[in-house]
């Protein structure tokens, strides 16, 4: 039995590139940890940072245009960010496991889904063709696709994109990592073939113990899987907290819009659903104080002078806004409200 810690500690993270118009920062001083058997859920918009911090911890990023800072430590004691890459590389793939969103693009062509699950686990686990043939066919039927001998022999080309996507989670898992990160998982998915994937990672996890990352647009998702929530913007953390606390009282005008314009069974057709203005600014145009400032409806002359500092309001709940315990008051408004968006964590 694994002892019962974090499997992840993430502390003042920065990852900044370099660009034609000088260096820019896409992840700005991110922390957070991840305990063993937990789920993490990270959401923002486009452009809010998430992909890069997931890229960041499994030091995919080209070193040579990529400058990291901080902190990223596993399983207590090794400082991801200090290895050099041939220690890297173990890691990868091994004890840190990732799918991501299009596993098109994370399975090659010419191979069939045999071959790369077998190379994958014998590039990390010492053992002979036969017995990882025989791991990759229990993960493989694990995930639940149906006539798993065949498809070891298939091309990803003959697969849907459920089977496809089963077979990127196969392969993740197939060293059984201790953390896992799911970016974007079941986007291009039905809701069918959604519902079945969340359901198996959620058999997996709880299998093998596994912490894990789960970035997400969809906050039903989140509202389903997670235990407790990061919310991004802009690079940086605006809000953490357990999803209950997060769908019941937000204390971020961003949380608040986020799930104040997702529907839910309960929303009424017949009306249009509360947006947020404006889009997320770019990384060489980024605001003084408060990052959202541009597009909150209760900003005011203070919240632009200065960075907001992230606090913490009560049992681990953090929020970087000023004025966050006015916000359920100003929220109701504006139609903001937690209430409008229970309907969606059913």
């Amino acid at each position: 039995m694994k002892e019962n810690r974090n499997v992840l500690e993430v502390t003042d993270l920065r990852t900044s590139f370099v660009t034609e118009d000088g260096m820019v920062t896409a992840v700005d001083g991110v922390s957070f940890t991840v305990a063993r058997g937990e789920v993490l859920g990270i959401v923002g918009e486009s452009g809010c940072g998430k992909s890069v911090t997931a890229e960041s911890i499994m030091r995919l990023l080209d070193e040579d245009t990529t400058v990291y800072e901080g902190e990223i430590v596993f399983d207590g004691d090794v400082d991801l960010l200090s290895l050099a890459d041939e220690r890297m590389r173990p890691y990868r793939g091994g004890r840190l496991g990732m799918i991501f969103q299009d596993p098109m693009s994370s399975l090659n062509p010419v191979y069939t889904i045999g071959n790369q699950l077998v190379e994958a686990i014998r590039a990390h686990d010492k053992i002979g063709k036969k017995a990882a043939a025989d791991r990759a066919l229990e993960m493989l039927t694990l995930t639940g696709i149906p006539e798993p001998k065949m498809r070891l022999k298939q091309y990803p080309h003959q697969l849907s994109g459920g089977q496809r996507q089963r077979v990127v989670i196969a392969m993740a898992l197939s060293c059984r990592p201790d953390l896992l990160i799911a970016d974007e998982p079941t986007t291009a998915l039905d809701v069918t073939t959604q519902a079945q994937i969340l359901q198996l990672m959620e058999d997996l996890r709880t299998e093998f113990d596994t912490g894990t990352i789960f970035i997400t647009h969809d906050l039903g998702v989140v509202a389903e899987i997670c235990d407790r929530v990061v919310v991004m913007y802009l690079g940086q953390v605006i809000e953490e907290t357990d999803v209950t606390t997060l769908f019941d009282e937000p204390a971020h005008p961003y949380t608040r819009g986020l799930l104040a314009s997702t529907p839910s069974v309960e929303t009424d057709n017949t009306q249009d659903l509360p947006t947020i203005s404006g889009t997320v600014p770019t990384l060489t145009q980024v605001p003084t104080g408060c990052r959202f400032a541009d597009r909150c409806p209760f900003v005011e002359d203070a919240c632009r002078e200065q960075p907001i500092e992230l606090t913490t309001l009560a049992d681990g709940h953090r929020v970087r806004c000023r004025r966050a315990e006015e916000i359920p008051a100003l929220a109701a408004e504006v139609g903001w409200q937690a209430e409008a968006t229970r309907g969606g964590r059913a």
